[in-house]
């Protein structure tokens, strides 16, 4: 059998064929993955907002249809009686130490934080990626110092600072103590910590600006709220701003997830 002369345009030739076949070939692998792995990453999402909001509760509750702003998503929740029990938001600070760290904070109607997330992040394992568990922890979850340790590193640093569950940003910023802040950071992990905490400090700015915190005057505290009316329709529990919605314990608020239309 002659053998085929290699030259230019045989060679351009195969290039061609095999850059068909595998353009090909990734087109079909990604026609079959994509269901797959949207389905996965809705369901991040959904078991994101009941444990951010809901936390251990078995209690039954609907989500509002997405609503995307400024590069924030929020899930209002609400109950049964359509009563708002909070929102979850998901946040990006872009400047973690791995790069962008993605949170999801749940937070009630008054803005204090319920839960939260860590739904993406390219930090350290062992010391960064300890952000999904180290600023829920209370002081009694905290590993005790050894005596051994204690002789050689010197008294433990107080623990009990680094629990950001029921805070509320409104009241001040979360910030590290290394920056005069009242949060532990992650040990060795200062850029990370202050990172998520911006994402936190981040999600609750976009959730005042773009849906509203509950005040006195919403929950019908002050008789002579605009929001107040007799019969309780005006009490607001989130206040949204352009074209919005108010999901009062008196109104039925929004739509659930499987026949809203996006808001404007």
């Amino acid at each position: 059998m002659k053998k085929v002369e290699s030259n230019l345009l045989n060679m351009a030739l195969v290039m061609t064929v095999i850059a068909i076949v595998a353009g090909g070939l990734l087109a079909w692998v990604n026609n079959v993955t994509s269901g797959p792995i949207e389905q996965i990453n809705k369901q991040v999402i959904e078991n994101g907002i009941k444990s951010v909001i809901l936390s251990d509760s078995d209690m039954k509750f609907r989500v509002e249809k997405p609503y995307e702003k400024d590069g924030f998503i929020f899930h209002s929740v609400y109950d049964m009686n359509d009563n708002l029990l909070g929102t979850a938001v998901e946040s990006t600070d872009k400047n973690a130490f791995g790069g962008d760290l993605k949170v999801m904070v749940g937070f009630n109607p008054k803005g204090e934080i319920l839960g939260y997330e860590v739904l993406e992040h390219s930090e350290t394992p062992g010391l960064g990626a300890l952000a999904g568990e180290w600023f829920r922890q209370e002081s009694s979850e905290m590993k005790q110092q050894s005596a051994v340790a204690t002789i050689l590193l010197g008294a433990p640093v107080k623990p009990g600072n680094r629990n950001i569950i029921g805070m509320n940003p409104g009241d001040g910023y979360l910030t590290v103590s290394n920056d005069g802040g009242q949060i532990d950071a992650i040990t060795a992990s200062t850029i990370t910590s202050r990172a998520f905490l911006n994402a936190v400090n981040s999600a609750y700015k976009a959730l005042s600006d773009h849906i509203g915190i509950e005040t006195e005057s919403d929950t019908g505290v002050e008789a002579d709220s605009d929001n107040d009316t007799e019969n309780g329709d005006g009490v607001g529990a989130a206040d949204v701003g352009d074209g919005g919605f108010n999901a009062g314990a008196g109104s039925t608020g929004a739509e659930s997830i499987s026949n809203t239309s996006p808001r404007n």
